[in-house]
């Protein structure tokens, strides 16, 4: 072999080589590239993930607020009714005392038959044998004259002995309009039987009906 053809196959051994380089290396671009996208395609994934959990989170919370909204607003609008319709209860039952307060001026008549008619109600509560009854100071004179017709109902009603006297030392407070308090064993047990107290009583007793007459739609 001489130097030519030494020289041709030694030519020919580094093209190889180069060739071979070269395909390693483009081998491995090729190679670093997929490993690119991949690991691209997977944070870019990722990233998507996080925004679209992100995002469904915050439409989530906006849900949340705009029902807590929502139901404040309806709480809030339902105190606003319940306040307004306390207010109203109120008015009519203020009107009611006021009509009340008037009524012993206004009729005189009317006025002395009530009071028979609570002292009568509060001695068949207390059906006691001793009651002792308290009033106004100025209408001491009329319950005055009413105890004996009414001691004498009483006791024909209980068939024993009663005694029921007027108590002229104690009067109801000023700011008592009308009716009586009736006492038994020395005012351990009392039947407050006042124009205030019956209102209240009354008033409470008949407030869910009167809550339906005033404000259940027809």
């Amino acid at each position: 072999m001489n130097d030519a053809q030494v020289k041709q196959q030694i030519q020919q051994m580094v093209s190889f080589i180069r060739q071979e380089a070269k395909d390693k290396s483009n081998e491995i671009r090729v190679k670093a590239e997929e490993d690119f996208n991949i690991r691209k395609l997977s944070t870019v994934e990722a990233a998507r993930e996080k925004i679209r959990a992100e995002y469904e989170k915050k439409v989530k919370q906006i849900d949340i607020n705009r029902k807590i909204a929502k139901s404040t607003d309806q709480n809030a609008a339902r105190l606003q009714q319940l306040k307004a319709r306390d207010a109203i209860l109120q008015e009519t039952y203020d009107d009611a005392a006021k009509k009340l307060s008037q009524l012993p001026e206004s009729d005189p008549e009317a006025y002395h038959a009530l009071l028979k008619a609570l002292i009568q109600q509060g001695l068949n509560v207390l059906n006691d044998k001793d009651v002792v009854v308290r009033c106004r100071r100025v209408d001491a004179e009329i319950v005055k004259s009413s105890l004996p017709s009414l001691t004498e109902e009483y006791v024909a009603s209980t068939k024993d002995a009663a005694t029921i006297v007027l108590d002229s030392d104690t009067y109801l407070s000023d700011n008592c309009t009308g009716g009586v308090v009736l006492l038994s064993q020395g005012g351990t047990i009392v039947v407050e039987n006042t124009f205030e107290s019956r209102l209240e009583i009354a008033y409470q007793q008949n407030l869910p009906q009167i809550r339906v007459m005033m404000f259940t739609s027809q």
